[in-house]
């Protein structure tokens, strides 16, 4: 998910959490600085300071600062995310209001070259953070705004891409002009193919959560997401379980399922319990180990952690996630995050999951449990494309203004590649804008281009899409309207301030999309701005 080098440089989180270092990138950035000379890095700190610990117990204790350092949009250094800060809060960079006029704007630029940025939008089936604010809105509180992740909502809520062609990646940009002159605000989709028929064989390694502070809903939610996967098992399947409180428990070890539902499964599912301390790191220890032990490569491999993250994990566990994640040469053993619980820690889990490389899901309900491991069983648990790498390529005037995805830089090295997972798709949102808007030209050239590894043979595969401003420009937008209306959603619940006022034009927003209320996910997202409404 987020680059190793940041992650392993980054500030340790003190949200009940002990050596693991979070992420310091340029997280839903806001307007970017429009620098150029050696591409000056100019963010601030700040964001959304520590919220209060009682606020439905999502920050696991006291509140977690949020702040960071902005990127330079053109050229040098400055591009990529700030290394070494909190996550950014919603406009954490500084805004570059009429920057993109400024007489020397330009003239620092080389105009030999294009302007190439990698992008990032996180693994492409976490999807925890709009799954938390439905549930804290729903339960008639509002959303602490450094909870939010637009990237995830882009993830969570289907824009409703067409799936590519077998063995490729369909790319498909999308832009319009924005509210000031000389930006555009540009969408970039990258779908994979159709889930297949029939999927590899898996290896699961269960590592569930029994301490005490899972009682009632918790626990309860934990049976439901394990027997929601036993329905999905096929016969052959493998499956380890450990449980964890004050001590760990070997449940089952290397145990072949007989097919779906299977009993002994369903059995141990039903049993489970609360009660005891919390140990999730001698828990990831002993999962970890059978996980190993019972690697296989031609399988997919998963470790899958239920828990409310109510717990300390150490720098030695992040180690032997991030080890099991590279067995096989990359295509190793990725962990599957599931909060579970109004009280979740959701640093924690995003923290542990991102080590992991994989997913980090939020289940509130059985509807929930179902709609992420049965609909969605593919997004969250395959892989149809390893390793994807984006990187967009614009005239040498242009940098991004304002970048909705998880990190952006000018250094491929800095941006780790993502796993993009059948039926699925990458949204990359951003605003655009010309060092001065006397550099544009509507023939101008834009491109787009994915490389990725297949699963299995790990082969080198690259496809891209080259058009032009004017074409762009000129085309009508079949996704972009419904991405940025999903964006809108997100972006106003980081501030309670304008909350409502930004609120109250995303359902405008969605009125226009969608004037006859058909598309589900914006319908539910409409009711959830009603009912948020009477909250801010």
């Amino acid at each position: 998910m987020k680059n190793s080098a940041i992650f392993a440089s980054a500030i340790a989180i003190a949200v009940a959490l002990s050596g693991i270092a979070a992420c310091g990138s340029s997280n839903d950035a806001g307007s970017a600085a429009l620098e150029g000379s050696g591409g000056n890095q100019s963010g601030g700190s700040g964001g959304s300071l520590g919220m209060d610990s009682g606020v439905a117990g999502y920050w696991g204790g006291a509140g977690t600062g949020y702040g960071g350092s902005g990127a330079g949009n053109y050229g040098g250094e400055g591009n990529r995310p700030g290394e070494g800060a909190p996550d950014a809060g919603p406009d954490a960079q500084a805004d570059a209001g009429d920057a993109g006029d400024a007489p020397d704007a330009c003239a620092a630029l080389d105009d030999s070259k294009d302007a190439v940025f990698f992008v990032s939008a996180d693994d492409s089936n976490s999807m925890a953070s709009p799954a938390i604010a439905r549930d804290l809105i729903q339960r008639g509180q509002q959303v602490p705004g450094g909870l939010i992740r637009t990237y995830e909502f882009l993830n969570y809520y289907n824009v409703g891409y067409a799936p590519a062609e077998a063995g490729s990646l369909g790319i498909v940009p999308e832009m319009k002009k924005s509210d000031s002159d000389g930006s555009f605000e540009l969408t970039i989709g990258v779908a994979s193919q159709a889930a297949p028929a029939s999927r590899r064989p898996m290896v699961l390694t269960f590592v569930l959560d029994t301490s005490g502070s899972m009682g009632g809903s918790p626990i309860q939610l934990e049976r439901e997401v394990v027997q929601v996967l036993a329905g999905e098992l096929q016969q052959g399947d493998n499956v380890s379980m450990v449980t964890w409180s004050t001590s760990q428990t070997v449940l089952l070890d290397s145990y072949v399922v007989t097919g779906p539902n299977d009993a002994k499964l369903l059995g141990i599912a039903n049993s489970l319990s609360a009660n005891g301390g919390t140990d999730l790191s001698a828990g990831l220890n002993k999962g970890y180990a059978l996980a190993q032990k019972n690697f296989e490569s031609t399988k997919l491999n998963r470790v899958i952690v239920i828990s409310d993250g109510v717990a300390n994990v150490g720098q030695t566990d992040e180690k032997i996630i991030g080890q099991g994640a590279l067995l096989n040469d990359g295509d190793g053993i990725y962990l599957v995050g599931v909060g579970v619980g109004e009280g979740v820690n959701d640093m924690m889990m995003d923290t542990v999951t991102d080590a992991g490389r994989g997913a980090y899901v939020f289940v509130d309900s059985s509807a929930e449990a179902k709609r992420m491991f049965d609909t969605r069983f593919d997004e969250v648990m395959d892989v149809a494309a390893r390793g994807v790498q984006v990187e967009l390529r614009l005239p040498w005037y242009m940098g991004i203004e304002k970048f909705y995805g998880e990190e952006y830089s000018t250094n491929p090295k800095e941006i780790e590649p993502q796993h993009l997972a059948p039926g699925d798709a990458m949204v990359f949102s951003q605003v655009v804008r010309a060092c001065s808007s006397t550099e544009y030209s509507s023939a101008d050239p834009i491109e787009v281009i994915a490389r990725w590894q297949t699963p299995v043979s790990h082969l080198e595969k690259e496809v891209s899409v080259q058009s032009t401003f004017g074409a762009l420009l000129a085309t009508q937008t079949k996704y972009q309207d419904k991405a940025a209306a999903i964006i809108a959603y997100a972006e106003a619940l980081k501030d309670p301030l304008t909350a409502k006022d930004q609120l109250t034009a995303t359902l405008a927003k969605i009125a226009a999309v969608d004037p006859a209320g058909t598309d589900p996910e914006l319908s539910e997202i409409k009711g959830l701005i009603q009912k948020a409404l009477t909250l801010y």
